[in-house]
């Protein structure tokens, strides 16, 4: 509520500096009346030689009676006219009359012509105003006495005005100016306050609102990322959460396709109606939130009893029945990163990049559900590091390819190699894939990384066959790779600037990069393949695409994957999965290359069930370029002097990561 003191103390302002006009102005009228009665009522009845000698006693009686005028003695107290040897020569008090008296400053100055400005005077004994005692509070006017406009005045009025009907008026002019300032501020307070209130009023609903946008999605109506943070962290910090708990992020699969299908107004009646279903039907959740464009948040603490896997099933089961857009049903799907509270895991923000690269692990792999394991997390402080220096890296040419050769185990001939990406760290020294590959592959900076390694893989195939080394080259992509629909064509125009046959090209992607968006990962490999280039599926087995989706997929080439070839010799499971697989490539006439391969006992199994060509450690470590043409002659040197036994040494100092 606004203050009454700054009112007041502006309305006592206000009244001294009006009442302070009003004395002045009312003086000033007073010194006009004074004037009027001096030049008006007295000086024409005057002669100059009555000012400098004195006026006769018919003179004295005809200003007596001239000063007994109602209009006058209403307010002259007393009169004293002064000549210029300061000697008085009226006054109604006749005994002043022909007395000569000292000057004051004021006559003085109304003899030379300048009059101060009126005075208030209590009249005192032992003043000046002597011969005024008892007239009371007096106004005092002096006035020159002019009969010609030049020259020194010929003598001066001294007046006195009664001021008791002065102050009369003063005091009624100063109650009506107090009354007005009183009213008129009460007025302004008054509408200020309104405008105050009604202001404050505003802002506190445009503080509320504001609250609403920064912590509510104002779409859905549910919390946003910023109060589900909020929320978060105020349980962790307590100290004491109810229970074990879990943070969950959903991701609606194929938002992207919907949207443009429909158009974004069903998108976002979609996203409502998946809130909708989330706020309602899991009544165990402690918090739904929206916390991406098509990503939901929710914060189940505690778990129900079957722990964050229920939270998870629950969650699907509320998006199984279709949402209905403009008539069409469409079935929502979902993948969802879990990560547990507890363990250690009491930070928000780690929390949630944790559920985050969960989901992330589930977009790749294609599993609705996955649950974060640090085993799993390539995103520690180290890689983050990594990761900030590799632009630089790429303008330092630091990025550099090894090639593991391919052997066709029908003709025991080098007839490839995979091109593997190492970094020439100037201070970690040789980094493997591993070390930063899968970190780049969540950023855009995978785009820069493919293409200099097309670049570097396809200049060296044009140096090799140039040498009469006829080897084809495999080159790697992400799955990130296959959402660029200008690949294709970067590909080709690298490789004829080359002047490389498209077809000595494999391009290998793994089985669940090709999952992260079927539709445009199909789109992709199908101009590639249109243009010439091969097409390996890498990782074969370790996705969980299905037949159908593998049939439709326009490869050339598929790579079974190390976990089951290391153990075809050992597990009846694995060797089923081998068999099946190279009996299901024979069918799609799709050529099959076994890769781990580090005992003449799984080689000699893989070329007994008709696998095409192997790759690993037990026929060459990945080399440098410079190296690669040597290691190739000294394999068919080998080969040639033992073909049947494929007796291949290799120096084992260390057991290497294997290449990605």
């Amino acid at each position: 509520m606004l203050s009454l003191i700054p009112m007041v103390v502006l309305g006592f302002v206000l009244a001294r500096v009006l009442q302070a006009q009003v004395r002045g102005r009312t003086l000033a009228e007073e010194t006009r009346a004074a004037r009027l009665i001096a030049r008006i009522g007295i000086q024409p009845r005057l002669s100059p030689r009555e000012v400098q000698d004195g006026v006769s006693p018919a003179g004295i009686r005809e200003l007596d009676r001239q000063l007994q005028a109602e209009a006058v003695k209403h307010d002259l107290a007393r009169i004293k006219l002064w000549n210029a040897r300061d000697t008085v020569i009226y006054s109604d008090d006749h005994t002043l009359i022909g007395r000569t008296l000292e000057p004051s400053d004021d006559l003085e100055a109304a003899l030379d012509g300048h009059p101060e400005e009126a005075t208030i005077v209590n009249p005192s004994s032992d003043s000046e105003t002597a011969g005024e005692v008892g007239l009371g509070t007096l106004i005092e006017v002096y006035v020159p006495l002019r009969f010609s406009a030049q020259g020194r005045p010929a003598g001066a009025f001294e007046m006195y005005l009664s001021y008791k009907p002065v102050a009369g008026a003063i005091a009624r002019d100063h109650k009506e100016i107090a009354m007005l300032i009183a009213g008129g501020l009460l007025l302004l307070w008054l509408v200020l306050f309104r405008i105050v209130a009604g202001a404050s009023r505003r802002l506190r609903q445009q503080a509320r609102e504001n609250d609403r946008l920064a912590r509510y999605d104002q779409l859905t109506g549910l919390a946003n990322r910023t109060l589900y943070m909020e929320r978060l962290d105020a349980m962790l910090s307590a100290g004491h959460p109810p229970g074990p708990g879990a943070v969950l992020i959903a991701d609606i699969e194929g938002f992207k396709q919907i949207n443009n299908t429909f158009g974004s107004d069903a998108g976002d009646e979609l996203l409502c109606a998946v809130g909708r279903r989330l706020e309602h039907d899991l009544g165990d959740v402690s918090l739904v939130a929206r916390v991406g464009n098509d990503e939901f948040a929710l914060l189940s603490c505690p778990l129900p009893e079957g722990g964050a896997a229920s939270v998870a099933e629950a969650l699907q089961r509320a998006l199984e029945p279709p949402v209905v857009l403009d008539g069409v049903g469409v079935n929502v799907e979902v993948s969802i990163g879990i990560a547990r509270i507890g363990g250690g895991n009491n930070d928000a923000q780690e929390l949630i990049r944790h559920a985050e690269a969960a989901l992330g692990r589930a977009r790749v792999t294609g599993s609705s559900v996955e649950e974060y394991s640090p085993e799993r997390d390539h995103f520690d402080p180290e890689r983050l590091s990594l990761l900030g220096q590799v632009r630089g890296a790429l303008e330092n040419g630091e990025f550099i390819l090894h090639y593991q050769p391919k052997l066709d185990l029908k003709t025991r001939r080098v007839t490839g190699a995979e091109a593997l990406v190492r970094w020439q760290h100037p201070e970690k020294g040789l980094l493997a894939p591993v070390d930063f590959v899968t970190t780049v592959e969540q950023t855009a900076l995978i785009s820069p990384l493919t293409s200099n390694i097309v670049r570097q893989a396809v200049r060296d195939l044009a140096r090799w066959r140039a040498d009469d080394l006829e080897l084809d080259v495999s080159i790697n992509l992400s799955a990130r790779n296959l959402l660029d629909a200008a690949l294709p064509a970067q590909v080709l125009e690298i490789a004829s600037r080359h002047d490389v046959d498209p077809g000595w090209v494999t391009i290998e992607v793994t089985e669940s990069a090709t999952l992260t968006d079927p539709d445009a990962a199909v789109a992709v490999l199908q101009e590639l393949r249109a243009a010439g280039f091969g097409v390996s599926i890498d990782d074969y087995g370790t996705g969980n695409a299905s037949i159908d989706y593998l049939a439709r997929l326009p490869a050339s080439e598929i790579k079974i994957d190390r976990s089951f070839v290391s153990d075809i010799c050992t597990d009846p499971r694995a060797d089923a999965v081998v068999r099946s697989t190279i009996n299901l490539a024979r069918h799609l006439e799709l050529e099959v290359v076994a890769e781990g391969i580090e005992t003449r006992e799984v080689l000699d199994h893989l070329s007994a069930l008709g696998c095409d060509c192997a790759q690993g450690y037990l026929i060459s470590r990945p080399v440098p370029f410079a190296e690669l043409a040597g290691r190739v002659v000294e394999l068919h040197e080998t080969l040639a002097a033992a073909p049947a036994a494929v007796e291949i040494s290799v120096r084992r100092t260390s057991r290497a990561t294997p290449a990605v």
